[in-house]
Parts: C-alpha cells; structure tokens; sequence
C-alpha cells in the first residue's frame, strides 16, 4: 500500500545501525587507500581527486558490466563513505522514439550500508544493470527511486526477464505518484509492484528521509501530482529533485528537470539551497536542462551526465567555468564518486579517447587550482 512520507518525517525516518569504519583491509584492488578518501585528511578545503581506473582492470573487448571489483555496501561500511556508482551503457546502443541513449541509473552506497538505486534506464538494459547490481554485491535494493516516469528511467526495473523488481529484494519503492500517458506502462508497474509485495513511497517537496548519518530532502515536485496521467513536460518538470547531505558533502539529483523549472526552483529556494558537490546532471546534459542560472546556483565540483550520448559542448562549458569537471559514460564509461563526507574521490570506467574536453577542464582547474 502506497503512503506518504511525512514533512516532519518523525514517523518515518529510517534509522540504520551505523557500522564503524574498520580501516582499509579488504579494499579491492580497484580502489585506492592513500587517497585522502580513504586516509580521513581534513585540511583547510576539501581535497578532490579525478582519475582514470588502473587499464589493467578496465572492461575490454565485449564487456560491458560495471569494471569495480567490490562490495558496494561493504566498502561504503569498511571505509566510512558514500558511493555513487554511475551506471554506463558501455559498448550498446538502444533506439527510442528520442533518438539513440540508454538513459539514467545510478546506485547509491550509503555508509551504514543501505543501498538505493536511482533510475534503471530502457527497458533493454535490465541484463546489464542486474548484471552491474551482482557485480557490486547486490541482493537487495533497500530504495529503488523513480525519479519520474519515463521509460529511459524506468525501463529495466519491470520489464523483461531480467527486470530488477523481479529479480531484487526491494525495501520500499519511492516515486512521486505521476504517470506518463501511456496506460500499458501504468499496468506493467502496478503489476510487478503487486506480484512483488513492494511497499511504495509517495514523495513530494518538504519531505525528508535519514539513512543513517545522511539526510535526503525533496525539493520537487512543489505541486500535487499524484494519480496524474502527464505529456512529456510537464513530467520532466515533475522529476524528484533530492538532495542528499553526508558531514560536508551534498549531492543532488534532479532526473530530467528542464530549463523552466530549474528557473522556478532557484527563485523559490533561499540563496545555497542547491550549492552542492556533486550534481547529476538534468535531463542527460542536453541544452533542455543545465541551465547558467542552475549551475550557478550548484555550484558543483562533480558533474555526471548518462545516456550513451556525449554532454552537449555549450553545457560542458558553463559547468567548466564554474569549476566543475565533468564526467559522461559515453566517453569515460563508468563513473564512480566517492565521499567520505569531507574530500571526495572520482574514479571513471576507462580512458577517454577525444581531447575535444581537454580546455574545458584546465578551465575547471584554474578555478580551482589547488585540486
């Protein structure tokens, strides 16, 4: 049965016991425990590093799952960090009426262990994603999150053999209400919500979740969606907008919010509400999102766009001028960020093979030359 979650949260909030860091034995080999991350360095500003997986351990030849060997929630647990693992569609290309992307996932490693998982892309993707969920030590999702209801969003979480509700544990499913205009799809989620036994989440602005030692809030929708069938728009305009909090660090996802709403939003939240460190990047870095005014008022260090298709040149420079590096599986494959709530580490799937960003991120660097 859906409920909803409740502005003060004080019914609601998730409280998990938080495992204390156990230093770094047991760090997989794709991971670095002299970096700052792994060392607890706290200096006068927070230390970000961005490099490129040992080519060794990079996916070759027809591989296309997740290249880190590690227990997502284990090494979030071991080390004392937060994980974002930015999922890729490495090596495949699936048609939409859109044009040609895989869409948008992300897998979240919370610190004291809890996994969520953002999105799940086209339908097409299920195999890869469960495959990339296995390979991460997946077995359940405690908060699969519809960021809205599209298919390049929703596609591999009920459809197909390899679907991730069907194939997962999953805690508590949580989505804004709103549908697309397509009453087929509307049937297949309700269907594999029900054969499942989920329990689902309604979320709405004001509202706000603790897992652990991390706090999320939602910032949009701001207006009642639920029950609504919504044209393209207005539905990307309906996107969970959530921003999550570890110590010093903030992270925010907003699904495909477009240039309007990012607009509406900056005018309707105090001055830093959004001033983050890590941005996934609206509507899969294209010119319909990202605008100035929203980097502006990100102002992030880490950008991370995901579709198949590379970020659009105009928008890749107005994160670079701001001091963001960004980062996009169609060139760097998989994408990882890792905070320990101060310094923040950003490892990609494999080298890129263009220099046509190359300006943009020594410009990204004069902003902040120190990193």
């Amino acid at each position: 049965m859906a409920r909803r979650l409740s502005v003060s949260a004080c019914a609601l909030i998730v409280l998990f016991s938080l495992v204390s860091c156990a230093g770094t034995r047991g760090l997989s080999p794709t991971s670095d425990p002299s970096s700052a991350v792994y060392s607890g360095v706290r200096g006068d500003a927070p230390i970000y590093t961005y490099t490129v997986l040992d080519p060794t351990l990079q996916n070759a030849g027809d591989q296309v799952n997740v290249p880190w060997r590690e227990n997502a929630a284990e090494m979030a647990q071991k080390t004392g960090t937060i994980r974002f693992y930015f999922m890729s569609g490495e090596k495949q290309t699936y048609s939409t009426n859109a044009g040609t992307k895989f869409g948008d996932s992300c897998l979240i490693a919370f610190p004291d262990g809890t996994i969520m998982l953002i999105d799940a892309g086209m339908p097409n993707y299920a195999p890869v994603l469960k495959g990339n969920l296995e390979a991460l030590g997946v077995k359940k999702i405690d908060y699969a999150v519809l960021s809205h209801f599209h298919d390049d969003h929703y596609g591999a979480y009920w459809s197909g053999y390899d679907c991730i509700l069907d194939n997962f544990e999953i805690g508590t499913f949580v989505w804004t209400g709103a549908y697309n205009t397509s009453d087929n799809a509307k049937a297949n989620f309700h269907a594999a919500i029900n054969r499942n036994n989920i329990q689902t989440m309604l979320v709405k602005a004001g509202d706000k979740l603790t897992i652990g030692d991390c706090v999320l809030e939602i910032f949009n929708p701001n207006y009642d969606v639920v029950g609504q069938q919504l044209q393209e728009a207005t539905l990307n305009n309906a996107s969970i907008l959530v921003r999550i909090t570890y110590g010093d660090f903030k992270a925010l996802f907003g699904g495909d919010i477009y240039v309007e709403q990012e607009m509406n939003l900056v005018k309707m939240y105090p001055e830093g509400t959004f001033d983050v460190d890590l941005v996934k990047a609206n509507h899969h870095g294209t010119g319909a999102s990202s605008s100035k005014e929203w980097i502006a008022a990100t102002t992030p260090r880490v950008a991370v766009a995901s579709s198949g298709n590379p970020v659009e040149n105009v928008i890749y420079g107005w994160f670079s001028k701001a001091g963001a590096r960004v980062f996009n599986d169609a060139i760097d494959g998989y994408v990882r960020v890792v905070s320990d709530g101060y310094n923040c580490e950003v490892t990609t799937g494999r080298t890129r093979t263009t220099n046509l960003f190359d300006n943009f991120d020594l410009l990204a660097g004069q902003v902040y030359p120190s990193n």
